[in-house]
């Protein structure tokens, strides 16, 4: 039996790894490369919006400890609302990637109406609770009275309430245009959306342009105006046919097979987003209750912030790997699947490895250019360092678990993701915070530590093969 034919049969042994095709090699690495770099583009200027949310929050001439730790407690919501979408967007990209591969656009067509209709019922809903979450989810935190940090974090998710369908389409139209191969689209489609926030943020808070001065509630009507801009310009794309997919109104209405068929993929998708966010949200409302002055809940955020450098260039070639992977397998080509898998992990694996180093070298600049105050810019550099030993395992869990959901593999990816972080990261932080007193810098090394444990295991759950025989 050939390595080809070993590939596809029933048979889950791992197999020799062969020489690759030089030429073969060069392909896959040009169209990662094509496929990720779009959506580095995209994640870097999504990360600087962030980067000005944290940098106008700290520098409010008010209260700025206060607003900086609510803009944490909002970025957390923000994920939350990324993962309900993601819990669409998988299934999406997956199905649509082997419907491309094998050459069946109308599957791809019609998957991409199903998944806008989902996201957009899915929007509405969240905006109807989103009134009566707000106080419970500030609350939830540990803030207390009605001002400061409290006062902010319930205006900010109040206001992102009316972005949020808006928001959910933009994100799954992404998904779908990815799955078709085209990241060139969405990628340009957010970057203009980012650079509405950006300019509508300093300009709403700062008061630019004869625009009334709105110090912290500008931060929060900039980030609706750009998600509305955002859901209007990807359904103007997606009924243009301007990407490689297309999106027909009548492929609105719901069909419940084709719905079955995302969800069957996205859920697992999503209830490991979930968990993963309430272990992380647990983490984060440990830090607050510990911290009455708010400096290690600003510290804590603007280290994720400082991170994101390096972890979105990961996050941009497990997108690459997704597609290429899931259209590998569309063509019944599963060894073409692992190459690509392999030279993700490479070229992600290398770029934040050299992450990791600038944390070293420059944590302190890093810190400082974030932080309005010298306690949360000493803290914050402390633990860039102890995170930048994590960047190589950390490619290892994003890439690979990319690779797993490109192939439709999601349950397995949820198991090993709600394993590391609940039983692992969260359990540890109360064990070490509550228990042992610990502070911020502890809770950073768990951090680093799961990372590379949750790295192993992805790679581990690749290299054993049971990816290739999924059906979706």
């Amino acid at each position: 039996m050939t390595q080809a034919e070993a590939a596809q049969s029933g048979s889950l042994r791992v197999l020799p790894h062969a020489a690759a095709d030089p030429a073969e090699t060069r392909t896959l690495v040009r169209t990662l490369l094509w496929l990720s770099i779009p959506v580095f583009a995209e994640n870097v200027l999504h990360m600087m919006v962030g980067i000005n949310d944290v940098y106008l929050a700290s520098h409010l001439p008010d209260h700025s400890a206060d607003a900086t730790a609510a803009i944490g407690v909002v970025t957390y919501v923000i994920w939350l609302l990324g993962l309900l979408a993601g819990a669409i967007g998988a299934g999406s990209t997956a199905i649509i990637a082997r419907a491309v591969g094998a050459k069946h656009q109308r599957l791809a067509n019609s998957v991409c109406g199903q998944s806008v209709t989902a996201a957009v019922l899915g929007g509405v809903l969240v905006t109807l609770i989103s009134a009566m979450l707000a106080v419970p989810l500030a609350r939830a935190t540990g803030f207390k009275g009605d001002n400061g940090a409290f006062g902010f974090a319930v205006y900010y998710l109040r206001v992102l309430g009316l972005g949020v369908p808006p928001m959910m389409l933009m994100l799954v139209a992404n998904a779908c245009l990815r799955g078709a191969g085209d990241s060139l689209t969405p990628a340009v489609a957010m970057i203009v959306v980012d650079v509405v926030n950006v300019v509508c943020s300093f300009a709403l808070t700062r008061g630019w342009w004869g625009l009334p001065v709105m110090g912290f509630r500008g931060i929060a009507v900039g980030t609706v105006i750009a998600y509305v801009a955002g859901g209007l310009i990807q359904f103007g794309v997606l009924v243009s046919g301007r990407g490689k997919i297309r999106l027909f109104l009548h492929r609105l209405r719901p069909h419940w097979l084709t719905l079955k068929r995302v969800l069957r993929i996205g859920l697992p998708n999503g209830a490991e987003g979930l968990i993963t966010w309430v272990a992380q949200y647990s983490i984060l409302s440990v830090i607050v209750r510990i911290d009455h002055a708010n400096v290690l809940a600003s510290a804590h955020i603007i280290t994720i912030r400082i991170e994101s450098l390096s972890f979105m260039t990961g996050l941009a070639v497990a997108t690459a790997a997704a597609t290429v992977v899931g259209q590998s397998l569309g063509m019944k080509n599963p060894r073409r699947a692992t190459h690509a898998a392999h030279l993700a992990f490479l070229l992600g694996c290398g770029a934040m490895t050299l992450g990791g180093i600038l944390f070293i070298l420059f944590r302190h600049s890093l810190a400082h250019a974030l932080a309005g105050n010298e306690e949360v810019a000493a803290l914050a550099a402390k633990c860039l360092l102890i995170t930048a030993f994590s960047q190589p395992a950390f490619a290892a869990s994003l890439i690979y678990s990319g690779a797993l959901r490109g192939a439709g593999d999601t349950f397995v990816v949820m198991i090993i993701n709600i394993a590391s972080v609940a039983a692992l990261r969260l359990v540890a932080v109360l064990i070490l915070t509550l228990g042992f007193h610990q502070g911020l810098q502890t809770v950073w090394i768990v951090l680093a530590c799961e990372l590379t444990l949750r790295g192993i295991f992805m790679a581990a759950r690749f290299r054993h093969g049971g990816w290739r025989h999924i059906t979706v």
